[in-house]
């Protein structure tokens, strides 16, 4: 007897509750992939800041190492521990999904080029990129920073 009142109540229970209860099943399930695309979404943005940091350290480390010329050997066993620490930062960005901008050779495009002057060309037809001053980075379909370009005129 207390068994068929328990399931009873159960069942009571059940048709007062249940429609509750799937309801709120399926706002924790939407919530639960909400967060998951938010959290796939943020992470190429950070990877994008920290890229761009990076750009700017390595910038003006190759500024200040292309200044000095290696000629003992202790300086090119300098030199040739920069660029293996250099080759690991390229090689983490390519990792990460970074890929360079291209630019000799490609028609000009305002969304990854930024153009610093125009000059003739006779190897390169009007609007083709004749000359690489700075190089550009992408992430995806995020421009890191724009090519610094002379563009054919």
């Amino acid at each position: 007897a207390q068994i068929n009142t328990a399931n009873a109540q159960l069942e009571e229970g059940k048709a007062e509750w249940g429609p509750e209860l799937d309801r709120l099943q399926a706002e924790y399930l939407n919530v639960q992939n909400r967060m998951a695309q938010q959290s796939k979404e943020g992470n190429p943005l950070a990877t994008l800041e920290v890229v761009r940091s990076m750009l700017s350290v390595l910038d003006n480390y190759d500024r200040a190492f292309n200044a000095v010329n290696a000629e003992t050997e202790e300086q090119k066993a300098v030199e040739a521990d920069y660029m293996r620490t250099r080759a690991m930062i390229y090689d983490t960005f390519e990792k990460l999904g970074v890929t360079e901008v291209p630019t000799v050779g490609a028609e000009f495009d305002y969304e990854v080029h930024q153009a610093v002057m125009q000059r003739p060309s006779d190897e390169y037809d009007e609007g083709v990129v004749c000359e690489e001053l700075a190089k550009g980075y992408v992430l995806g379909d995020k421009l890191i920073r724009a090519a610094m370009v002379s563009v054919a005129a």
